[in-house]
């Protein structure tokens, strides 16, 4: 019984780890690896100007 639970808890904080981790990367989204905003959809009215964004 000693074996069932020492594994569960391992299970339970190996769980607990990633939700914290996920939480911390939901709250801060703008953290990404990447350097480029892929939710900037607004229309481009001059193009040459240096805030166009490009979609994805």
């Amino acid at each position: 019984m000693t074996t069932i639970a020492r594994r569960l808890t391992i299970v339970t904080l190996m769980m607990t780890v990633f939700a914290l981790s996920f939480a911390a990367l939901a709250v801060h989204p703008s953290k990404r690896p990447l350097g480029f905003n892929i939710s900037t959809g607004g229309l481009c009215v001059y193009s040459n100007s240096g805030e166009c964004v490009a979609t994805l």
